[in-house]
């Protein structure tokens, strides 16, 4: 037979062939089909994933996978991106948002025939935001007796009130932007504000599902009682003043882990490039030294004693010249990938808590590597350069051939196919 011209176009081919046939014949596990795989585990400890819904949750499954673990991925939707994951063992579960009563029953039962089967779970729960509140209801000494714990949820419930997160620094002596509760009082007064403001929901994600914004930035008190009518409504918010970065991105992003047994906090920081909203949604950032924001991070944590993982989001205010905190995520976040890629890969920090071992001395962090969202960035980049509100050379210029892919990885390929597939970029 003779050999192909064109054997890198060939090999391609089959990688393309493969992928599609591993994509129509994916099945998720049913409970006694994943107690059968996490016999056959190789691994004393098994993570448990409450959800596997894009970039955040694969890269929590992707970062298991780098210190060679398994992760049991649950998710409602057959299509969920990390189930694709060679590191994944994926089950379908009942919707978390609908059936929380029932997501958490079929939670532990998962984690019992994990005990069954020798091996230890560890619960890392993904989207914080929806999952806390019923977690907690259903309770979480029932949930203790099967599962080892690696974070404080009780804490990281209490700091989804973005209000109490700003009283919190004020007491720690970390700057925030001036924060008022949208309570009744407030709309009754009529104290001038610093505008521009930002309006947030003050915990939750009510608003955003239901407008598609993190924040809402207004320009008056006229436009403020108008937002309040047409799209706040009754959802509790917090109003904070905008703050100035003179146009550019000082976006600073400080991942941590922080075992409250010893201390020690382990932290890594990077800067936003590009957004593919105004608000949220990092779609390019770059991995990089900010030594005031790691102070303030640390100050921060110590002070409420922090217990797990992390994401504390600041910005450089050109008004008064200092860096500011913006919030609190606390939950593993969507660019944790490019910790990984650096060297910090907090899913292995989670796994050491939960065997009781010590943390180790704070890695030496790699400068320079890029986070892409690339398919995001790229949409994103053709709207503006058709606007004219950016040009090829700006898009050009910050990316690197030194970055890791918040969807698409060679060693992982099957997520970031399957994500070109469903046009969810």
């Amino acid at each position: 037979m003779l050999a192909s011209p064109y054997p890198f176009f060939q090999s391609l081919s089959r990688e393309i062939g493969q992928l599609q046939s591993d994509y129509r014949n994916f099945v998720p596990l049913t409970p006694g089909q994943m107690k059968n795989v996490v016999s056959g585990l190789r691994q004393e400890y098994v993570p448990l994933l409450t959800d596997g819904a894009f970039a955040n949750q694969l890269a929590i499954v992707r970062g298991n996978g780098k210190v060679d673990l398994m992760t049991v991925v649950l998710d409602p939707h057959e299509r969920a991106l990390a189930f694709y994951s060679r590191f994944s063992v994926p089950v379908l579960s009942p919707d978390y948002k609908t059936e929380p009563r029932n997501f958490w029953a079929f939670v532990l039962d998962l984690g019992t025939k994990i005990r069954a089967c020798g091996k230890i779970p560890v619960l890392t729960i993904g989207d914080a935001e929806w999952l806390l509140d019923s977690m907690i209801e259903f309770g979480l000494e029932r949930l203790n007796e099967v599962f080892v714990f690696n974070q404080d949820y009780l804490l990281q419930q209490k700091l989804m009130d973005k209000f109490w997160q700003y009283q919190l620094a004020g007491e720690a002596g970390v700057d925030m932007p001036l924060t008022w509760p949208g309570d009744a009082d407030f709309w009754k007064e009529k104290a001038s504000l610093p505008f521009p403001v930002l309006v947030k929901e003050q915990r939750g994600k009510r608003l955003f599902t239901e407008t598609g914004r993190q924040a809402i930035e207004l320009f008056s008190r006229e436009e403020l009682i108008a937002a309040k009518k047409e799209v706040i409504g009754n959802v509790p918010v917090i109003v904070q003043q905008k703050v100035s970065d003179d146009g550019s991105e000082n976006m600073f992003s400080i991942g941590a882990f922080r075992n409250r047994h010893t201390g020690h906090s382990i932290l890594f920081s990077s800067r936003r490039i590009r957004a593919t909203r105004v608000f949220g949604s990092t779609a390019l950032s770059v991995s990089e030294p900010c030594p005031e924001g790691v102070r303030a991070a640390r100050k921060y944590l110590d002070y409420i004693d922090y217990h797990g993982s992390c994401e504390l989001e600041f910005i450089y205010d050109s008004r008064q010249k200092k860096l500011l905190l913006l919030e609190l995520n606390p939950r593993l976040y969507k660019t944790q990938s490019l910790a990984t890629h650096c060297g910090i890969n907090f899913n292995h920090f989670a796994l050491l808590t939960a065997m009781g071992k010590n943390l180790p001395e704070q890695p030496q962090q790699i400068y320079g590597p890029r986070w892409w969202l690339a398919w995001g960035d790229i949409a994103d980049g053709i709207r503006k350069m058709q606007t004219g509100k950016l040009s090829f050379q700006e898009f050009i210029e910050p990316l690197s051939f030194d970055f890791v892919n918040g969807m698409d990885e060679l060693d992982d390929p099957l997520p970031g196919f399957v994500n070109i597939f469903n046009g969810k970029f």
